[in-house]
C-alpha cells in the first residue's frame, strides 16, 4: 500500500458519552455492547462532536441491521479485557495480527493500517535509528510497543502512553525524539493540535494490518452477525454512504486509495 506515507487527513470532531445508546429503528431482543477506546482518532474517540469512522460506520450498521447498539467509552488497554469478558461485547477499530487471532471473531474488515515513526527532526526509517538518537512514545497496550521494546537496548527509552495526543504534545515539546503511530491518526493529530508549522516527517513503513470490527468468542449468533453485517457494508459500498464517512474524515486521495478493494469486496459480498 503504497499510499501509507501520503496519507493526510481532515480536521474533524468527535462524540462518545461514557454510555450512549444508539438504537435502531427495530431492536434485537439483546442488545450489542460496543467497546471504543478513547483516544483513538480519527477512527473513534470518548467526547466531541463527531463519533469518528468506526462509530459512524457502526452506528449505521447497526440501523440497516435493526440491532440495538449501546457504545461504552473506555481506555483502549481495557478494551479487549471489557469485549473478552462480556457476551455481549464488540470491539471498533481492532487490528487482527497473529497474536490476537484466536482470541476474537472478527466480523468486518475495515480499513488498511500502516504505521510509521514519526518526527519533526529526522525521517527514521528504522527502530533502531530512532532509539539511537533518543526516547520513542508509543501507545501502550499494542504491538507496536512490543516491538520496540523488542529491539530496545541498554539505556534506550519506550515511552509508553495511553493517550495518542499525549505522544504528540511530547513530539513537539521535544520530550520524545519520535513517536511510533498509525500513520493517519499522527498526522490528523499534528494538524488538529496547530503543530502544522513544524511539518510532522514519517519514516519508511514498518508494519501494515487491518483493522476490523471484532467480537468476543462469546458471542452468542456472531456467524450469523457477521453475515448480515457483511451484507450491510456492501450495501453502504454500493450506495455511497461509506464513501461520504469517509471523505469526513480522510482527504481525497486518502478515500480513492481505500475505496476501489472495498468496492470489488462490497460487490463480491453482493453476489
Amino acid at each position: 500500500m503504497q499510499g501509507c506515507r501520503r496519507i493526510r487527513t481532515v480536521l474533524t470532531g468527535w462524540l462518545f458519552g461514557t454510555l450512549l445508546p444508539f438504537t435502531a429503528p427495530a431492536l434485537a431482543a439483546t442488545p450489542i455492547n460496543v467497546y471504543v477506546g478513547t483516544g483513538q482518532m480519527p477512527f473513534a474517540d470518548h467526547g466531541g462532536k463527531r463519533s469518528g469512522i468506526f462509530g459512524e460506520l457502526m452506528q449505521e450498521l447497526c440501523v440497516r441491521m435493526d440491532v440495538e447498539c449501546q457504545f461504552r467509552s473506555v481506555p483502549w488497554k481495557r478494551v479487549q479485557l471489557e469485549v473478552d469478558a462480556d457476551p455481549h461485547g464488540i470491539a471498533l477499530n481492532l487490528a487482527r495480527t497473529p497474536a490476537r487471532e484466536e482470541d476474537f471473531v472478527w466480523l468486518l474488515e475495515v480499513l488498511p493500517t500502516c504505521y510509521v515513526l514519526n518526527s519533526p527532526q529526522a525521517r527514521f526509517d528504522t527502530f533502531e535509528q530512532a532509539l539511537d538518537a533518543g526516547p520513542v512514545a508509543v501507545m501502550a497496550g499494542t504491538p507496536r510497543a512490543l516491538e520496540l521494546e523488542a529491539v530496545r537496548q541498554g539505556e534506550q527509552r519506550v515511552v509508553e502512553v495511553t493517550d495518542p495526543e499525549l505522544a504528540a504534545r511530547m513530539l513537539r515539546s521535544g520530550r520524545v525524539v519520535a513517536w511510533y503511530e498509525i500513520d493517519s491518526r499522527s498526522r490528523y493529530l499534528w494538524h488538529r493540535l496547530g503543530y502544522d508549522d513544524e511539518p510532522l516527517l514519517a519514516g519508511a513503513t514498518q508494519g501494515r494490518v487491518h483493522s476490523y470490527i471484532a467480537a468476543s468468542r462469546q458471542l452468542e449468533g456472531a456467524e450469523n452477525l457477521r453475515t448480515r453485517m457483511r451484507e450491510a457494508f456492501a450495501a453502504m459500498i454500493a450506495d455511497g454512504t461509506w464513501q461520504r464517512i469517509l471523505s469526513g474524515y480522510f482527504s481525497e486521495e486518502k478515500t480513492r486509495e481505500v475505496l476501489p478493494a472495498q468496492q470489488m469486496a462490497g460487490e463480491a459480498l453482493s453476489r
